[in-house]
């Protein structure tokens, strides 16, 4: 048999493949990308979530103390305050005391003040209400206030005062009504008392 005398062709050797630069494996490479994602919108998103939280804590907490006055005033109304309060000397103390009772939840009874005046006339309890408006430029303003008995088929406004805190400052501004970080949380209501008879003490 005849055999060739041609040596056998070697395959030529493959190219070795060129390594990509590291800009573009860089661009391609997507496994952080979630995590990159949520870093740029959680700081954002956990703040508009801490904001919603305590606005609605804020409302929970004037409610809750809306409800105490209301509660609280009865005493008034119907002239049971006569012989509640009868020490003029602890009768601010004693009502506030009755008030706080009746919040049991969310309110500082700390940094509560109580205001209870008497009008003669729905007017008068208007313009002596604003006349005495607890925020003055940014500050609690209470002077005068405190628990002045009152009389049958008289205008009384009872007000109760809270210095509330704000946390979030920044995007709840707004909210701030004292100083740089606090909100005054008023609750109040307006009733004309029964003609009951006073009785001697």
């Amino acid at each position: 048999m005849a055999h060739s005398n041609h040596p056998e062709t070697a395959s030529p050797a493959k190219p070795q493949a060129r390594t990509a630069p590291l800009g573009a494996r860089f661009r391609r490479d997507e496994s952080g990308a979630t995590a990159v994602e949520f870093g740029m919108i959680a700081i954002p998103f956990l703040t508009l979530i801490f904001a919603i939280m305590e606005t609605a804590m804020m409302f929970w907490t004037s409610q809750v103390l809306e409800d105490a006055v209301t509660q609280t005033s009865r005493r008034l109304l119907t002239g049971e305050s006569h012989a509640q309060y009868a020490n003029a000397s602890t009768a601010t103390a004693d009502f506030k005391r009755d008030l706080c009772a009746n919040a049991t939840i969310l309110v500082d009874c700390d940094k509560v003040t109580i205001d209870v005046r008497s009008y003669t006339s729905f007017a008068g309890a208007g313009s002596g209400t604003a006349a005495s408006n607890p925020v003055n430029n940014g500050a609690l303003s209470t002077a005068g206030f405190g628990y002045n008995q009152p009389q049958p088929a008289q205008i009384v406004v009872v007000r109760a005062v809270l210095e509330y805190p704000i946390m979030l400052t920044g995007w709840n501004s707004a909210l701030v009504t004292l100083g740089s970080d606090r909100r005054a949380i008023i609750a109040s209501t307006t009733f004309r008392t029964e003609p009951y008879v006073v009785t001697a003490q």
